[in-house]
């Protein structure tokens, strides 16, 4: 399985439930996607062994749409971050983030689910404003 794929699959965790809302059913999908930021530290010198480093961190953001419509779909806060480093400086090219991302794809699914759970009740203040707004 190449790199890429690897990648996409642990940044394409997705979560969908279905909340009835005043008798009609709404299906909110909520989706996992890593932000990447990347930092060489360490030194390269003439005639020494090269003792840089790419650090990483990404960051999980979780989107919400709705199956009725884009109205109320956002970005949710989330501080679910994970990092590490490795050897050598960062590279446009080198996703090291990416592929060492997918080793945490189990624990991610639990942050999207614990993500979804928690934004039940702001989901449905939300549908219940824009309700309330569409009668007056």
């Amino acid at each position: 399985m190449s790199l890429t794929l690897i990648a996409m699959a642990a940044a394409a965790a997705t979560h969908t439930v279905q909340i009835d809302h005043g008798g009609t059913p709404v299906q909110a999908s909520y989706t996992a996607r890593p932000e990447f930021r990347t930092k060489t530290v360490g030194a390269k010198t003439p005639n020494r062994m090269d003792m840089q480093r790419c650090q990483w961190t990404a960051t999980i953001v979780v989107d919400r749409a709705l199956s009725h419509g884009p109205a109320l779909s956002r970005t949710i806060s989330s501080d679910k971050q994970f990092s590490g480093s490795e050897h050598g400086a960062c590279t446009p090219g080198r996703q090291s983030g990416e592929r060492n991302l997918a080793q945490h794809e189990g624990r991610i699914r639990d942050h999207l689910i614990a993500v979804a759970e928690a934004d039940r009740a702001p989901l449905l203040a939300e549908l219940d404003a824009v309700r309330k707004l569409a009668s007056n």
